[in-house]
């Protein structure tokens, strides 16, 4: 499977700009995930590679094929993309039976019958719907009508596989077995797959890479560790996941570690990497609330409040005051004593711009 070369991409939509100088590759085989909030640009980005969408400027290249050279005006129609694709609405025709719809891309490519009653049972085993071939969508599930929707985009073997948010409609549960079922697939088929969504679990769960999004610009890109562990921007940290931040001034000791200085923690919090080198003599840290160690013995560190705690399933999640600091703490049992002492190990918390 190719490797798409997303560059400099722009587009506006009258005085709005919607995706702002947009650069990103996906490498071949590779499953990488566009995440941010409604209106971020991951949905634009997604529909200008499959054609559905032309971009301002900038190019779009999958393997040897060039999609989109604004600066040559080269823009290849979406039905010469060989692109698969799953929307949201999964789209599939309520007249049609399940190998109705899985066939429909083949007929219209003008492929024999005995190619397209081939290749549609060969596609609907691989999707687990080979006994569902004579249904029509209303005799479906909503899960089973997504695995109709992609067994349409994978029946002509598109060269990558676009997928835009296609577990949305799904419950809780179905979603999670949904996903699962294709990351095994995915990695199966060595599909290169863009994969849309505003559900972090989604993203960390899919993923070989994650781009965050915001504002049509990318904040952020790298494996889902990398994103949730070193999230670099304050956006990145809030929307993957839950944050504490803490803002001080940094102090350099002498072995190269530096530590943030907040009242709440007079001997300062050791950080990993570096600051903002433009922020001045103030920086913020961000704290996942799972690194977050809570014990009874005085020189863990300063005394905290427990204001509330709830119960999550496997774990606990109780907010904390220290004076006038709030601070988020999800443990595996319940804290036992309202007023507890809060040490944050050194190397948990990372600089935030």
């Amino acid at each position: 499977m190719p490797e798409i070369r997303v560059r400099n991409l722009t587009k506006s939509f009258g005085a709005h700009r919607v995706l702002d100088d947009v650069t990103f590759t996906v490498r071949d085989k590779e499953c990488v995930t566009l995440l941010g909030p409604s209106g971020c640009g991951k949905t634009t980005t997604l529909m200008s590679i499959a054609g559905f969408q032309t971009p301002d400027d900038g190019t779009i290249v999958c393997g040897d094929h060039v999609f989109l050279n604004a600066e040559k005006r080269i823009d290849v129609p979406a039905e010469r993309r060989n692109l698969g694709i799953v929307f949201q609405s999964y789209a599939v025709w309520p007249h049609l039976t399940v190998a109705g719809n899985v066939g429909f891309p083949l007929r219209i490519r003008r492929q024999p019958k005995r190619v397209i009653a081939e290749r549609v049972a060969e596609v609907l085993a691989l999707v687990e719907l080979d006994a569902y071939a004579d249904r029509y969508p209303y005799q479906l599930s909503g899960g089973q009508q997504q695995r109709v929707a992609l067994a349409r985009a994978l029946a002509y073997s598109p060269d990558v596989l676009l997928l835009d948010e296609p577990f949305s409609n799904l419950d809780a549960k179905l979603r999670e077995r949904a996903r699962e079922w294709l990351k095994q697939l995915q990695h199966s088929l060595g599909l290169t797959t863009v994969f849309v969504t505003h559900d972090q679990d989604e993203a960390m769960a899919l993923s070989d890479r994650i781009i965050v999004m915001s504002g049509g610009r990318i904040l952020r890109e790298g494996t889902p560790e990398e994103i949730y562990r070193a999230p670099a921007d304050r956006r990145v940290a809030e929307f993957v996941g839950q944050c504490n931040f803490l803002t001080g001034t940094v102090q350099a000791d002498g072995d190269g570690t530096r530590r943030l200085l907040v009242p709440e923690f007079t001997d300062g919090i050791a950080v990993c990497g570096k600051p903002d080198p433009g922020a001045g003599p103030e920086a913020t840290i961000a704290v996942r609330p799972e690194d977050i160690v809570l014990t009874t013995d005085p020189g863990d560190g300063p005394e905290a409040r427990v204001l509330d705690t709830s119960y999550l399933g496997d774990h606990y999640e109780s907010q904390l005051a220290l004076g006038a600091l709030r601070l988020i703490v999800r443990t595996t049992a319940r804290p036992a004593a309202d007023a507890l002492h809060v040490r944050i190990p050194a190397g948990v918390a990372t600089f935030v711009h």
